[in-house]
């Protein structure tokens, strides 16, 4: 899916330091080897004011999983979920996902490898 930042009202400048932004605190969290939650992701971006649950939010998340894909890595977002309920990313993770080529039958399934995967690549050494 093509994004622009004139999408939403913002200078590229803005939408490339959002995007970095949030990069840096899914990042963050998994250096940690922990979980995070859209409200928690949301609440580090101080270039503009992202809504957790908004269209922003979702676009964002979904650039920041297309250049992982792009560039061989798994998905950082899978580790973005809900902070209360199923603690599970939506189901806009799902769709971007299918979007991105990958192919699942379980949906769970493929989430769990993607978590694993960004815990192995980016956390900290045990």
């Amino acid at each position: 899916m093509r994004r622009s930042a004139s999408q939403f009202g913002l200078t590229d400048e803005q939408w490339d330091a959002a995007k970095e932004e949030i990069r840096r605190a899914i990042l963050d969290a998994a250096y940690e080897r922990r979980m995070t939650w859209y409200g928690e992701v949301a609440s580090k971006v101080s270039v503009v004011k992202v809504e957790p649950h908004s269209f922003l939010m979702s676009h964002l998340l979904g650039a920041v999983f297309e250049e992982e894909c792009e560039a061989g890595r798994p998905a950082l977002t899978s580790i973005v979920t809900h902070k209360h309920g199923d603690k599970e990313p939506g189901t806009g993770f799902y769709e971007m996902a299918r979007s991105l080529g990958y192919r699942f039958d379980e949906p769970y399934l493929f989430w769990a490898k993607q978590v694993q995967d960004v815990f192995k690549l980016h956390g900290k050494p045990n």
